[in-house]
């Protein structure tokens, strides 16, 4: 057939096919990018070693790499900074399930950026290492809410008088500068008492410092970096003479306290500092649950009364209405449970299972959909579904690169939103391996 367009005056039709064409080239290289990319490694990351205190970037400074990946011994690769205090690592694979540590050791102190993630969209990633800028002034760190979880033991445990304590923990550097202390002549970042008295510790991994339990105080060995932060961690208790007592000098400015009593334990609070008790139905359980006035935030190195009695005459907590226990309702209450949802991935899972063990043991296959990110969703699309998604994604995550690389959000927030909407197109593509198989 003899191709009617005219090149010099090229009529509608002539222009609609041409646009089908450049169109149908432009979606299938966006089909075919990730496999041809994905077959070489194409990721690095560089960025420069800086001296913030003396504002200067250091030349012949050891940098190292720690290349770690699930099911696999963690690979080290290591450099030195040019003249200009830069770095570089190249060739590195742009997996999903890749994630990178760079970090410098000055002075005797180690300073690391961890969890780091490259895809094959976002496969060059600067990320600079700054040293020598701390804060020392613990005005800076606020406890936004400390929450004590009381519950049974596990099922496991001899009958001995012990309960089980979680406690989640929201703290705040509020400052620009990493907060970094002295607690006996060693370094240290956040820093919290704990009662006396506590058994079988477990602290969650969420929380990505290494934590030591020196002079019954939890010491984290790194500076707290700026921002919020969530701790979590799960220990056991004895009643003594009937008394339970979790008491401790707080450590840091804190802006209020929760307490939770597992419905069914006969405690009550022996304090002041604690407001009348009042259920709450969070997830199916009942909880008493009793609070600090947030109007009188407690200051650093008040102590803090949590006493609690045995007792059988326990006083009836408040109810809204009727005889069962409302739903939580207050901003608060909502935000804490957001704090719990967020820890929840490792150890909490496993502590509130020992916590209240659950009537039927889930099975291998939803615990892994637990942490497979937009999973309940994901499994009810069909394949075009998907591919739109796929695309979305992809459109995300290049308007992100854009929009840091025009210094319009900071490198915080693009490390955290990138991170995100990389593991959510990871979990898009599973969707399609699975589809297509």
């Amino acid at each position: 057939m003899r191709d009617n367009c005219n090149a010099e005056q090229p009529d509608n039709k002539c222009f609609s096919r041409f646009t089908f064409h450049v169109s149908f080239l432009i979606f299938t290289a966006l089909i075919c990018l990730p496999s041809a990319i994905g077959q070489r490694d194409i990721g690095k990351i560089e960025g420069q070693v800086i001296n913030k205190g003396e504002n200067l970037l250091l030349s012949q400074q050891q940098v190292v790499l720690q290349i770690r990946r699930e099911g696999e011994d963690v690979q080290q690769q290591e450099t030195v900074t040019d003249n200009n205090g830069t770095y570089v690592f190249d060739n590195l694979s742009t997996a999903f399930d890749v994630h990178y540590a760079v970090s410098a050791n000055y002075e005797g102190e180690e300073y690391i950026e961890q969890d780091i993630v490259l895809s094959e969209w976002l496969p060059h990633i600067k990320v600079n290492i700054e040293i020598g800028a701390f804060t020392e002034d613990p005005a800076q760190i606020k406890i936004r809410q400390h929450t004590l979880i009381i519950s049974p033991p596990p099922e496991d445990h001899a009958p001995d008088g012990a309960v089980s304590v979680l406690e989640l923990i929201q703290v705040e550097n509020t400052s620009e500068l990493a907060f970094q202390t002295s607690i006996d002549n060693q370094s240290a970042g956040v820093h919290l008492n704990l009662p006396n008295g506590h058994e079988n510790l477990q602290i969650d991994q969420t929380f990505k410092q290494e934590l030591d339990v020196t002079a019954n105080r939890l010491v984290a060995s790194q500076p707290l970096a700026p921002g919020t932060h969530q701790l979590g961690f799960f220990y056991l208790m004895h009643v003594v003479d009937s008394d339970l007592v979790l008491s401790r000098k707080l450590t840091f400015d804190t802006a209020q306290f929760y307490v939770f009593i597992s419905d069914g334990m006969p405690l009550v609070p022996q304090s002041r500092m604690l407001g009348a008790g009042r259920q709450e139905q969070i997830h199916g359980r009942v909880y008493t649950i009793y609070a600090t006035d947030p109007a009188q935030p407690l200051s650093t190195n008040q102590t803090v009364d949590l006493r609690f009695r045995v007792t059988t005459d326990a006083p009836s907590p408040q109810r809204s209405s009727g005889e069962t226990a409302r739903k939580p309702s207050d901003p608060k209450m909502i935000a804490l449970i957001a704090i719990a949802a967020a820890l929840a991935g490792g150890f909490l899972v496993a502590a509130i299972f020992k916590i209240r063990p659950p009537t039927s043991k889930p099975s291998d296959d939803s615990q892994k959909s637990q942490v497979v990110p937009d999973a309940s969703w994901l499994g009810k699309l069909d394949a075009a579904d998907l591919e739109r998604t796929r695309i979305a994604r992809l459109e995300m995550i290049t308007r992100l690169e854009e929009l840091h690389e025009k210094r319009e959000i900071s490198d915080r927030v693009y490390e955290r939103l990138r991170k995100e909407q990389a593991d959510r197109l990871a979990a898009v593509l599973a969707r399609l391996n699975i589809g297509g198989a």
